[in-house]
């Protein structure tokens, strides 16, 4: 019976060894394809980030630089608390006053917004019935700015959670007289000093706006529509209306316009600065419903600008695919760990040692992109002490990207509660 077990064991132990080969082999080469991938988008990034530091290039302005009429939308649900600081902004702007006209959309409301905006001036459109949604309230006002014959150049759309820069207008109109119809600012934070988590997002709002969408401008690639911040040409407006209704409509709205034939730009000139929820809880809900929002546009988009891009040959269309599939910087940051610790169990086969360094060097890119982002910020001391935060920060926004391509977040719009901040200069 003993030499039965013996041989039973030695037959157990022998089937093993003969499936390790093939299963090492396998996570070999998936390690292989991911830091693969990765090194390409680390490259990527990198080549925009340096790009993002080369003298900006200027459109061709057309004749006449006279002050183009704008209308600046504000889409507002019980935001009788922020309101008043964003309209303070506004009235801050180097901009001719009479050019400018400030609607805000009181959209099912049951607290003072729609007092708080009539008692500062504004031309106030109250929404009660129709289906729910920022998208939604939007495609509403515009038809009551047409019912209503309101003038207007350009649409300029802002949450009223946002402060504005005082050369807001004078930037979008410089960029329309350019023939730029669809315009995104510069999307920063107005709060980033006031926790560790908003450290941590000032970061890497300067790597997405500063390094990434404006060495995508350099390159004349396309920008994406943030949801605050956009400026819509009135011919766009009368082109094609609003017709992004999801939870991710700013990205939707993106995809349709590209594949429609227009351009993107992100002018960097252009600033706006909404309030970042504090912590962990207050932003899961608003971060949720991004990240779904943009998994379901790019389940839906994405191939489709992909394929239309190489069959018309327009780099900027493939470019915004990949924009749309790309992980963001704490999904690399997940991954980039994931790959350094499987290439550290592997570098005990001869064969596979050489991904331990490999890791280590995207690992270390990756590092460094962030502490580029620490740098560009105000105050790079303050902004390092949110690194302390990053083991916590990370395996929360990969679970919110998890749950987010699973669907979750979709069905519901809930207000992000925010406390009101003091206006912050967004870097240069």
């Amino acid at each position: 019976m003993l030499a039965h077990a013996i041989f039973g064991a030695e037959a157990t132990y022998g089937r093993w060894l003969s499936n390790v080969a093939p299963m090492t082999e396998l996570i070999g080469w998936l390690c292989v394809i991911m830091l693969l991938l990765m090194s390409l988008l680390v490259l990527y990034q990198w080549t925009l980030a340096v790009v993002s530091f080369l003298p900006r290039h200027r459109g061709k302005i057309s004749n006449g630089r006279e002050a183009l009429r704008f209308v600046i939308l504000i889409p507002a649900h019980n935001e009788q608390s922020t309101l008043p600081r964003t309209l303070e902004s506004l009235d801050q702007l180097r901009y001719p006053k009479e050019r400018v006209d400030v609607v805000v959309i009181a959209d099912r409301c049951d607290d003072a917004t729609a007092v708080v905006a009539r008692s500062r001036g504004c031309h106030c459109l109250e929404r009660s019935s129709g289906p729910p949604g920022k998208g939604a309230a939007i495609a509403w006002s515009i038809n009551e700015l047409r019912k209503e014959s309101v003038p207007f150049d350009a649409l300029v759309m802002i949450d009223a959670d946002t402060v504005v820069d005082a050369g807001l207008l004078e930037a979008f109109n410089e960029g329309l007289k350019s023939g730029r119809q669809i315009q995104q600012a510069y999307n920063y934070i107005s709060n980033p000093w006031d926790t560790s988590f908003t450290r941590i997002i000032a970061v890497t709002s300067i790597m997405r706006n500063g390094l990434f969408y404006t060495g995508k401008s350099q390159l004349g690639l396309a920008g994406m529509l943030m949801g605050t911040g956009m400026c819509l040409g009135r011919q766009v407006i009368e082109r094609y209306g609003w017709t992004a209704f999801s939870v991710g409509e700013d990205w939707e709205f993106s995809v349709l316009l590209l594949l429609a034939g227009e351009m993107i730009y992100f002018n960097p000139m252009a600033r706006v600065l909404a309030t970042e929820s504090s912590g962990f809880k207050d932003a899961w809900t608003q971060r949720l419903r991004w990240a779904s929002g943009r998994h379901a546009v790019a389940a839906s988009g994405a191939w489709e600008l992909l394929l239309t891009g190489l069959r018309h040959r327009r780099v900027y269309l493939v470019d915004a695919a990949l924009t749309l599939l790309a992980p963001n910087y704490s999904s690399q940051a997940a991954l980039a760990v994931f790959a350094l610790i499987i290439s550290w169990f592997l570098s005990g086969y001869p064969a596979w040692r050489f991904l331990l360094p490999w890791a280590a060097l995207v690992m270390t890119s990756l590092a460094a992109y962030f502490l580029l982002g620490v740098a560009l910020t105000q105050s790079p001391l303050r902004a390092l002490a949110g690194i302390a935060l990053i083991p916590l920060f990370v395996p929360w926004r990969m679970t919110i990207e998890v749950m987010g391509l699973l669907g979750y977040g979709r069905k519901q719009w809930r207000r992000t509660p925010r406390v009101p901040a003091p206006r912050q200069t967004p870097p240069p």
